[in-house]
């Protein structure tokens, strides 16, 4: 029967560290052509509450070596709020002031569906696991400061899985929200035991640091290319807050996929909303020779070079989320649910039909 894994679950099962294993052998696969994947998909519409879309973005990917096909859902609300000068690209939560996400693992060689996972968390270990692998091959090897424009969920993802790979000691974070940094850092000194600091300016978070990560909400860019030194390697969660000046400025640079171009995009909506939210997307359509640029899977296989020394300004764009991350994932948390006993069983009898 299959299995209902909650984010508790999820969080018992697999430490930032497993994400980092499965992250590495994840783009291992993909780049060496055993793993497949899709890249994310959005599907927007506009609701009858003004200034609010739907939108339905959905991946998925087949990793062999975990064993598991799987399948990304997010049925979203969004508006563009403007917060600090900046435009934003927020969810809005469900009725009950909750959000609805998750992932369907299925079996890869009958095909049956063995787990339902909650993506909260799911999405964390994503983050952490592919940042780490990122940092393992592009950061300094003493590398152990770190500096965080950003203060959300999965800004702590990415100090998680830096953490997996690197010695951290250190950390300054700004958001444009005093309260989130503040938040940010205590609880960064709480449970990671870093000796963190909120700072008033995105310049201040970036000043004699060894890794700089760019982890924000914002569709304009906060980070820009000027502000890298000599030795730095920096981390962007997404490309689309940064500027353009960030690849022409890094030595190396290292793409999630080139595939993605830059992240997210106005896929697909109804031609009378094109135009409208054509100018809210304008920001995902960087300028940018993203085939000039390896991929993360390359370096790890040893197609493209790692770090060549400790002078050199590297980046990771993590320029686009793809299905494999999750199937992987979602695939590694239930094998070890299944020997530790975890997960709520329920019955999909019902489902099947005799016709197809």
């Amino acid at each position: 029967m299959p299995i209902l894994l909650t984010n508790s679950d999820v969080r018992e099962l697999i430490s930032p560290e497993t994400a980092v294993e499965v992250m590495r052998e994840t783009y291992r696969g993909l780049a060496a052509g055993t793993a497949v994947t899709r890249t994310r998909s959005q599907t927007f519409a506009e609701t009858s509450r003004p200034g609010t879309f739907v939108e339905l973005r959905t991946m998925d990917g087949i990793v062999p070596d975990f064993g598991s096909v799987g399948m990304r859902i997010l049925p979203d609300l969004h508006q563009w709020p403007r917060i600090g000068g900046n435009q934003r690209y927020d969810k809005v939560p469900k009725k009950n002031g909750k959000f609805l996400a998750f992932d369907l693992i299925f079996d890869l060689d009958t095909a049956d569906l063995q787990a339902v996972v909650q993506d909260a968390y799911l999405q964390k270990l994503r983050i952490a696991g592919t940042h780490g692998v990122a940092a393992e091959y592009l950061a300094r090897s003493d590398a152990s400061r770190v500096g965080l424009i950003g203060s959300g969920w999965l800004a702590e993802g990415v100090l998680m899985g830096l953490g997996a790979v690197r010695a951290l000691e250190s950390v300054k974070v700004f958001s444009p929200t005093p309260a989130n940094r503040d938040r940010f850092a205590r609880n960064a000194r709480e449970n990671l035991h870093l000796d963190a600091a909120a700072v008033d300016t995105p310049v201040a978070a970036t000043r004699d640091v060894d890794v700089i990560v760019v982890c924000t909400n914002t569709i304009d860019p906060v980070f820009f290319g000027e502000w890298l030194a000599p030795a730095v390697h920096l981390d962007a969660i997404s490309g689309r807050d940064i500027d353009e000046a960030c690849f022409t400025r890094a030595d190396y640079t290292v793409l999630s996929m080139r595939e993605g171009r830059c992240n997210e995009g106005l896929n697909f909506a109804p031609s009378v909303l094109r135009e409208a939210l054509a100018p809210r997307f304008a920001p995902f359509e960087k300028d940018i020779p993203w085939d000039r640029y390896a991929e993360l899977g390359e370096v790890i296989t040893g197609q493209a070079r790692s770090r060549e020394n400790d002078r050199e300004i590297t980046f990771f764009c993590n320029n686009v989320g793809f299905g494999a991350q999750f199937a992987a994932l979602g695939g590694k948390a239930l094998a070890l649910a299944r020997e530790r006993g975890l997960g709520k069983e329920f019955s999909i009898d019902d489902w099947y039909e005799d016709e197809r």
